[in-house]
């Protein structure tokens, strides 16, 4: 999983074009890159990363009724709220497994014109809303500058995506993986194999355990690098560009395994910012994917219903 440096894209120096090479060669090989420099402040402090970090944290210490308080009673309605129950590998295979070991607290947009619910934030821990407002914008502008990088990677105008943006129904979740106070069941996981709905993701990794599966016709899977700096973030496709794309670009199968159980302290903390365009954009495949060779694999289908129709299936 390559390690790509964003600086002389987003600073329009010598070796932009090469950016552009390299994040495009890792979306049509595995669908995961990291990237670093990438103009999000994750080293001082006071940064919009290590506030967002501290809130998760201070939310999932709170006491089980508390967490449960931000619960939505209706997915349908509102699908974002604290969860605990959730099973990737069902959703994504229809297989019967364990329920993965995690919790969750999600948000959705802003922004009325979304047409998602109003968001809706505990006022526990101090300052959360602040934090996970202040992270959301910030990742919607590094969305924005994946997107145009992705978009010259495949051979369309670099602000092609932009209007697909305008009132986009991207989700943050915090994920927190508790220490383990008794042995996982055979085969239970923290995260379900499974591969991401959207456009893409953007996500914050606090450790080891990330793992994807590079080959399908193989059993193996391959650990995704934590990588010693904080200001890495880990970039995966999502189902939606695989099928924008006519599958040049590929949406990779991964899953977040259980460490050992041997009295040490693993739990693990990350932070996902799952890309979803405006809900009302029509996803066909892109012109430059689609040939005589290539004929386009997928009728056109409306975003937000996609998206949606994926996420309650989980």
């Amino acid at each position: 999983i390559p390690l790509i440096d964003l600086k002389p894209f987003l600073e329009d120096k010598e070796g932009k074009s090469s950016v552009v090479h390299e994040v495009t060669r890792a979306c049509q090989e595995i669908g995961f890159f990291a990237i670093t420099n990438h103009g999000v402040d994750c080293s001082s402090s006071s940064s919009v990363m290590t506030d967002i970090w501290t809130a998760s944290a201070a939310f999932f210490d709170l006491s089980e009724s508390e967490k449960k308080e931000a619960s939505s009673d209706n997915t349908a309605e509102y699908p974002y709220g604290y969860e605990q129950s959730e099973n990737l590998e069902l959703a994504k295979t229809g297989s019967k497994s364990q329920v993965d070991l995690k919790e969750t607290f999600s948000v959705g947009p802003s922004n009325p014109d979304s047409g998602m619910p109003q968001r809706r934030v505990p006022s526990k821990p101090a300052d959360f809303e602040r934090a996970i407002t202040a992270y959301y914008q910030s990742m919607e502008k590094l969305a924005l500058k994946l997107l145009q990088i992705m978009a010259l990677g495949l051979d369309l105008p670099q602000n092609w995506f932009v209007d697909k943006m305008g009132h986009h129904s991207s989700a943050l979740r915090l994920l927190n993986y508790p220490n383990l106070n008794e042995p996982a069941h055979p085969g239970q996981l923290r995260a379900g194999a499974h591969t991401d709905y959207g456009a893409l993701t953007i996500l914050k990794s606090g450790g080891p355990g990330l793992q994807v599966k590079r080959d399908k016709t193989s059993d193996s899977w391959v650990d995704v690098p934590t990588f010693d700096s904080n200001n890495v973030f880990i970039i995966n496709l999502g189902d939606m560009m695989q099928r924008w794309t006519n599958d040049k670009w590929v949406s990779t199968l991964h899953r977040v395994v259980v460490p050992p159980y041997d009295g040490q302290n693993h739990r693990r903390q990350s932070i996902a910012f799952f890309v979803n365009i405006n809900g009302d954009a029509n996803v066909e495949a892109l012109s430059t994917c689609v040939d005589v060779e290539h004929p386009a694999k997928y009728k056109p289908i409306t975003a937000g219903h996609y998206v949606l129709k994926k996420y309650l299936k989980s």
